[in-house]
């Protein structure tokens, strides 16, 4: 299988595996004729004295754009945080002055999830970076991707509301679900502080929402760790529709 010349650079640095092939259904209630979005499970590995890398990402048959845009952003990534971890690495191994540090390595872990509707495929890449610390951080990343167009869009579009009324759900349904459900007593200083997460995370503003995915007729809002609750709660997805 020939490689195409953008991912020569991936296969001159990884060495790239294809594992699996999936077929990713469409909603068929717009189109009596079935559609499909087929792609490749793409996976490379690298271990070395103070990173572990391991990341997997689809590659679909019909859409480059897609792709390229995929592949991008996780080389990005993971070059400037390669470049961050040697230099991170390089100073504590100075500062502990033993040539060596027995400190766990870093690792930066990319994993995914793809679903789609009729119009969009969606693809949430979720990225576990760990570089010291008590524990390490989650970073997410979406992208909506319209076929007949071949562009990207925004949460507004993919679900016909405003920033105010997606906002508005994303607020109620995490306050029910994590101070009004809350069962360990929760005291009113920490209810008032969470609240003001949420409503500082989930404010009706374009930057608060770009991390979205469709399927079939519902859409899915993710907020990532501290950005509407503390580390400990997790990751919130929150059903707008």
């Amino acid at each position: 299988m020939k490689t195409k010349p953008f991912y020569g650079l991936l296969a001159g640095i990884f060495s790239l595996l294809f594992i699996s092939c999936a077929t990713l259904p469409s909603d068929e209630k717009k189109d009596s004729k079935k559609q499909s979005y087929s792609y490749k499970t793409v996976e490379f590995s690298e271990k070395l004295d103070y990173l572990e890398t391991n990341i997997k990402y689809p590659e679909f048959d019909a859409y480059p754009d897609l792709n390229k845009r995929i592949a991008n952003t996780i080389l990005s990534n993971l070059k400037s945080f390669k470049s961050y971890s040697k230099n991170e690495w390089d100073s504590i191994v100075a500062l502990n002055n033993r040539g060596t540090s027995k400190l766990p390595v870093f690792e930066y872990i990319v994993s995914f999830e793809t679903s789609s509707n009729s119009d969009i495929i969606s693809i949430l890449l979720n990225t576990y970076i760990f570089n010291g610390g008590a524990h390490g951080n989650t970073n997410l990343c979406t992208f909506n991707y319209e076929v007949a167009t071949g562009k990207f869009v925004d949460i507004q579009k993919a679900s016909g509301m405003t920033y105010n009324e997606i906002s508005s759900v994303c607020r109620n349904t995490l306050y029910k679900k994590l101070i009004e459900n809350d069962k360990t007593g929760m005291p009113p200083s920490e209810q008032d502080a969470l609240r003001e997460m949420i409503n500082t995370g989930a404010f009706p503003q374009a930057g608060n929402f770009e991390i979205f995915t469709v399927e079939d007729d519902k859409l899915y809002v993710y907020f990532e760790p501290y950005s509407v609750a503390p580390y400990s709660y997790g990751i919130q997805k929150i059903r707008v529709k």
